[in-house]
């Protein structure tokens, strides 16, 4: 009778131990409990161009965290055609960490494979990348996109290089994650390409 006594007791300190724990891994959001955060169109970087697609492909994107924060640069804006710049970036935090960088700007490359090289080799081994149809260049892997766009100007031909980098991977894998980062390079690149004239 002792022992069976003792065994429910055992059972039962170890049954309320576990619901303790769980209930604290819920209360801090611990595994399995995280708490993601929705990324709302409204608050998406405007360089990012279309809100709405830009915030669906973010949150399959994204890696959980309870909220996320965007910084939007729009450090050197295209004023006329004989001006020979244009900045914008984008980057998406979470957790405390960068989570996403989306980048564009007026370049001048000998070729577009040189471009490839120096703008997105240096994020992806190039075996990783594979071509899409975008501008005069485009390039995605699962963990990176980019589009090398022209953009008429007075003097050499220059080019809008865009440049989509998620640093740490959520949800979306593979194919899935690839489609997402050409779905945010093409808006990023139509947005670029209309703001440098």
């Amino acid at each position: 009778m002792t022992s069976t006594r003792t065994k429910l007791v055992l059972a039962s300190g170890a049954a309320l131990l576990l619901v303790v724990v769980a209930g604290v891994a819920y209360a801090f959001g611990l595994p399995p409990f995280e708490k993601k955060g929705t990324v709302r169109a409204s608050a998406v970087c405007k360089t990012l161009g279309s809100p709405a697609d830009a915030a669906a492909a973010l949150n399959r994107l994204l890696p959980a965290e309870p909220s996320y924060s965007f910084d939007d640069a729009l450090t050197d804006f295209r004023t006329d055609a004989s001006d020979d710049t244009y900045e914008t970036s984008c980057f998406v935090n979470g957790g405390g960490r960068q989570l996403m960088s989306v980048t564009a700007e007026m370049a001048e490359y000998e070729n577009s494979d040189s471009w490839v090289e120096e703008a997105v080799g240096q994020l992806v081994s190039r075996s990783d990348l594979t071509p899409f149809t975008a501008g005069d260049k485009a390039v995605a892997s699962g963990s990176a996109a980019a589009v090398y766009v022209p953009c008429a100007s007075k003097g050499a031909p220059r080019y809008l290089s865009v440049v989509v980098d998620l640093k740490e991977r959520g949800g979306a894998k593979g194919a899935e994650s690839r489609r997402e980062l050409i779905t945010l390079a093409r808006s990023a690149a139509a947005f670029a390409h209309h703001k440098a004239k």
